[in-house]
């Protein structure tokens, strides 16, 4: 498998073979240019990640990830965060952002985890499912009664009495029983061992090959699950099962479950796709509820006004709502997009479409301030306001992507 790296916005060129020219273009060979080639010209939303840029040149939109083709070109999307080409600092980024919203536990800075840090997406993903699998394996692999139905030469358990007497003399001998093992088949344990398996094939790393095989090991006695869209719903969240919760989303993910998109060739590789506009809004979401002063509560997408009342229609769902008990202080919405404070021009690459979206949300609401939310950067670190009217402003603030603790955004609230 060759792996390549592009980020958000990036070019794919079609070539003779793989290169990689920069972290914003990259050539594929015919083959694989041609498979991306009609995702492209798909009908299907779900593949409006890549478009046509010219002739073979395709442009990746903004959603970040890894595509994985039949021949074994895998493509590493990372985000654009800064006008550098730096690739470990926006797969660092990504990182952090995707353990924050998928409520991941935190892996502690290890040397390995530093090592890990500096290897493809694909590799990082593996090795952080696998730190999960370990979580469980140190607090007990679960297991839970099983009823097994028998027909045996010895009496155990219970005897079958109607299915005994219907048997023929010649096989009286046999006993039909029942009895309960003290099995670890699970539904979550059967997901486990089959996606442990989907590894193996996968990780090209030492580390994670020999981790993942040592699990496997562990795993032996649980089956394969066979239908393991019926074994998520079968899913338990028992509090004796808390400590199983944190792999759940890996397990989605490797076996082409999560609702990121998801790629139909599922014997290619690891394939999954997120959009970073919504990727960026659940993690400022998520960061912002941590951090609230005692009385304030945040909400997210709520919707209970229109922009036409009569008759009822556009209806306005804001991103992001922040309450000082009951009553609605400041709306908030996020953009993934690089602006630039410094720019001579005094809407700073914010669109128009932006400004009338929040007027629209700060007058319906009726609320005071409306706040736009963008990365912070290096040509973005500092708050600045437009001011609507008397009776409205807007903020734009820019948002640290590498921090968890945030203390600049008390000005929102006011």
């Amino acid at each position: 498998m060759q792996s390549l790296v592009i980020r958000e916005f990036g070019e794919i060129h079609k070539s003779d073979k793989n290169q990689q020219p920069c972290v914003d273009k990259i050539c594929l060979k015919t083959s694989a240019f041609l498979e991306l080639e009609k995702l492209a010209e798909s009908d299907d939303k779900n593949y409006r990640f890549l478009k046509f840029k010219k002739s073979n040149v395709l442009k990746v939109q903004n959603f970040v990830g890894v595509i994985s083709t039949k021949d074994g070109t895998q493509i590493e999307i990372l985000p654009k965060i800064s006008e550098d080409g730096n690739a470990d600092k926006s797969r660092k980024t990504l990182a952090n952002m995707l353990k924050v919203v998928h409520n991941l536990p935190f892996i502690q800075t290890t040397k390995a985890d530093l090592q890990l840090k500096n290897q493809p997406l694909p590799e990082l993903l593996i090795g952080w499912f696998l730190a999960c699998v370990d979580t469980i394996v140190k607090q007990g692999i679960r297991r839970d009664y099983e009823r097994v139905a028998e027909h045996e030469q010895f009496l155990k358990g219970q005897l079958q009495t109607h299915k005994q007497l219907n048997e023929p003399p010649h096989k009286q001998h046999l006993f039909h029983i029942e009895y309960d093992v003290f099995s670890p088949n699970r539904a979550e344990n059967r997901l486990i061992h089959l996606a442990l398996l989907q590894v193996v094939k996968w990780s090209k790393d030492n580390g994670n090959q020999k981790q993942a095989k040592h699990y496997l090991h562990l795993f032996d006695q649980v089956p394969l699950s066979k239908n393991y869209k019926n074994d998520f719903n079968k899913w338990s969240n028992a509090r004796d099962m808390q400590y199983y919760q944190g792999v759940l989303p890996w397990l989605k993910l490797i076996l082409n479950q999560q609702s990121p998109y998801t790629l139909k060739d599922k014997n290619a590789g690891i394939s999954f796709l997120i959009p970073m506009e919504k990727l960026f809004e659940q993690y400022v979401a998520k960061i912002l509820a941590k951090n609230l002063p005692n009385g304030y509560q945040l909400k997210e997408q709520i919707a209970s006004k229109y922009l036409a009342n009569e008759p009822k229609s556009f209806l306005l769902k804001p991103d992001i709502a922040i309450y000082e008990g009951e009553q609605l202080k400041v709306i908030l919405d996020t953009k993934w997009k690089l602006i630039n404070q410094n720019q001579e021009d005094n809407k700073k690459g914010i669109s128009q479409s932006d400004m009338y979206q929040l007027f629209a949300y700060g007058k319906k609401y009726g609320v005071k301030k409306v706040v736009l939310i963008y990365p912070q950067h290096d040509n973005f670190k500092e708050e600045f306001a437009f001011k609507f009217d008397d009776d409205l402003c807007l903020g734009v603030q820019p948002f640290e992507l590498n921090n968890d603790k945030i203390d600049n955004f008390e000005s929102c609230l006011v």
